[in-house]
């Protein structure tokens, strides 16, 4: 198929060179002449520019942009890709990307894929980052179906397992496993961050190994996202932080009654429940 990618850093980057070696024609749209550049380098696309008629032959679109710029995108954009072709994003909040495009486009499909590292840009992207992950696409009672069809298949042929859900079910799933952890990881840093006690930062710091390394990386990542996620999921996030602090401060009590039998049996359930999320 002829393809455009509007947006070239780690997910967009990425879904260029995979797709490219599937053998489908890329066209690919940056923001500026220098990112065009880098992106030309890297040959993300097999066509690349800033100017977003460029789209005007494609049969799919995919729309890698922050989430912002797809919750209020350009009018420039939306004029230039074709009304018969099928449009879905990838970002990481639904309930309102999928409100949006819906009202503006008939063959919007929303979907999300749950891949990323902690690095962002033109140079962010490989091709093997998707390789066995999961894929959400969440249509609606108003979705296409030949539409749904075309990008799941798309999604598959990527070595991708499919879930669906609503952008509503989506939001709320997302909050407690992908955005959360974003804030959790923040806190994190800045609580291990002991800037009063020098000394001992410095032994944090050299001490700080793969444990640390684990739990922090999504705090070391894009911090432009973290704000979207807030500011565009805010209710089910500040759900995830309520329930995760009741949770700390349980554990905090336990520890404080010195009942450390309870305190066993709650680290060995997490560990059970954790096989039930990482395979």
């Amino acid at each position: 198929m002829k393809i455009g990618i509007v947006g070239l850093g780690l997910i967009g980057g990425s879904l260029g060179l995979k797709l490219q070696n599937m053998n489908h024609t890329i066209y690919g749209i940056v923001n500026n002449k220098i990112n065009e550049e880098k992106a030309k380098e890297k040959k993300l696309a097999n066509f690349i520019s800033c100017d977003p008629s460029l789209l005007k032959e494609c049969e799919l679109v995919i729309l890698a942009l922050p989430i912002k710029d797809l919750i209020s995108p350009s009018q420039r954009l939306i004029a230039s890709i074709p009304k018969e072709a099928i449009v879905t994003d990838v970002g990481s909040v639904k309930e309102p990307i999928v409100y949006k495009w819906e009202n503006l486009h008939p063959l919007f499909i929303g979907s999300h894929p749950m891949a990323g590292t902690e690095k962002k840009g033109v140079n962010a992207g490989f091709e093997g980052l998707f390789k066995n992950a999961k894929w959400i696409i969440t249509p609606t009672q108003n979705s296409n179906l030949n539409a749904l069809r075309t990008i799941s298949e798309l999604i598959k042929a990527m070595d991708c397992e499919i879930c669906q859900a609503s952008p509503k079910e989506h939001d709320e799933a997302a909050s407690l496993i992908s955005h959360l952890p974003i804030f959790l990881a923040s806190a994190l840093i800045d609580t291990a961050n002991t800037k009063n006690n020098q000394s001992l930062l410095d032994l944090a710091q050299k001490l700080a190994a793969t444990g640390f390394a684990d739990t922090s990386r999504v705090g070391g990542g894009n911090e432009k996202l973290g704000l979207d996620l807030a500011m565009n999921n805010q209710i089910n996030v500040l759900n995830a932080i309520n329930n995760f602090k009741n949770k700390l401060n349980k554990l905090e009590s336990i520890i404080k009654e010195k009942n450390w039998e309870l305190l066993s049996q709650k680290l060995a359930e997490a560990k059970e429940i954790r096989k039930n999320f990482i395979n």
